[in-house]
């Protein structure tokens, strides 16, 4: 089965949240591939920019789909990855939305080609149809944030992760008011995790700043000292284990950042944010060998749509030991635009995962229309002409907030 055809457009959509350090958050951008096949299937995948921009990730897909036009959907695997894998080699930035938009949609291919329930299969095996997902709290006033993880608890969530303020004196409010509601909600089950976005650029601000974790008895902080700053990172890690987990995540650049995190003894877990080491075949590989190197793995969110949150549930789903629950929770579950007519829904933290072939024909492309890249709406009308106005179109949604 060969490719006969690659369609690429950029949505963009409207968010307004704060991470660690009071940043505001106000879009997400989203590389979607529609890939047709020789046989008339369609693969859809989804990339986000990761320390790129959205231009040079469209330029980059562009290139690619250039390389693999025509190629069977085997050797073009075969050719993202060895392609991915020189640009790691090389050291240079790498477009990884690209590789993973592109990737993704191969994979979804191969699936409905093989008449595989799930895509899981493709990439590995199904190990679960039940996948267990976390809870996000943006940045904001302690009396949201504590609402926020009231609501989680009694949701059902397991794991919750919070955005932290820099300033240490603002970080010691937020925590007594989440352990406050931890303790009131009997939730001393639930894992939590403080998100830092690299916001203690010290180790004395570091070490004051986990010592008040510690005392809130919080499980996990994630990424506390700048990326590059590994070795200190490595003495905070020693401070304060095994009381406190550190996750990497802005750190890693390259899977063989892996084996350097291992050997320093820098980090008890490694969060493998969406479209971080692109294709999804190269991530699965880099989680298995985080694990075999005694390290936990955490799969990451970046606010993707129903598509990214689809292959993102067949990632988790083909990993043999989910060490976290997934991150992603989708855009639609968080701020209601919603790229397919039944966005999947969220049931006591869990998520089910969705049978590989209907994804195509859920899609509401008039929602995508309303969001995409000016320039690139005419894609939009090409693709509905291509499936032959297969697909019947909605209303868009309101979007919502909560």
């Amino acid at each position: 089965m060969y490719i006969k055809a690659l369609y690429s457009t950029i949505l963009s959509f409207p968010t307004h949240h704060y991470i660690s350090g009071w940043r505001l958050v106000t879009r997400t951008i989203h590389l979607i591939i529609l890939l047709l096949t020789d046989s008339g299937l369609i693969g859809v995948g989804e990339g986000t920019p990761y320390s790129a921009s959205i231009v040079d990730d469209y330029a980059k897909t562009l290139s690619l789909s250039r390389a693999i036009q025509g190629l069977s959907l085997e050797d073009v695997l075969n050719t993202l990855r060895s392609s991915e894998y020189s640009e790691f080699v090389r050291g240079q930035q790498v477009n990884y939305g690209a590789y993973l938009a592109l990737e993704s949609a191969v994979v979804h291919a191969l699936a409905q080609s093989g008449k595989a329930k799930y895509e899981a299969e493709v990439l590995g095996g199904v190990y679960r149809t039940e996948i267990p997902v976390a809870y996000t709290i943006f940045l904001g006033h302690p009396v949201i944030t504590s609402r926020r993880l009231e609501e989680a608890i009694k949701s059902g969530y397991r794991h919750v992760k919070f955005k932290i303020p820099c300033n240490l004196e603002e970080l010691r409010r937020l925590l007594e008011a989440l352990h406050y509601v931890r303790k009131q909600y009997s939730g001393e089950e639930t894992v939590l995790r403080a998100d830092a976005n690299e916001c203690f650029p010290t180790f004395e601000k570091a070490e004051k700043a986990l010592s008040i974790i510690e005392r809130y008895s919080v499980n996990i902080v994630e990424q506390p000292m700048p990326r590059d700053r590994l070795g200190d990172t490595a003495k905070l890690r020693k401070r304060f284990h095994p009381a406190i987990e550190i996750m990497l995540d802005e750190s890693l650049r390259k899977p063989s950042d892996i084996e350097l995190f291992a050997h320093m003894e820098v980090a008890d877990i490694v969060n493998f944010h969406p479209s971080k080491l692109g294709c999804l075949t190269v991530t699965r590989e880099a989680i298995l060998k985080t694990q075999k190197l005694g390290l936990k793995a955490n799969i990451g969110s970046s606010l993707m749509t129903e598509i990214g949150l689809f292959h993102y549930l067949n990632l988790a789903a083909s990993i043999p030991r989910l060490d976290y629950p997934l991150e992603e929770l989708g855009l639609c579950n968080l701020y209601g635009y919603g790229v397919t007519r039944n966005p999947l829904e969220i049931h006591s933290g869990i998520l089910r995962l969705q049978n590989t072939s209907p994804l195509i024909s859920n899609l509401d492309f008039n929602l995508m229309a309303k969001f995409v890249i000016k320039k690139h709406a005419f894609l939009i009308n090409q693709i509905q002409a291509l499936l032959g106005g297969s697909l019947r179109m909605i209303r868009p949604r309101r979007a919502r907030t909560r």
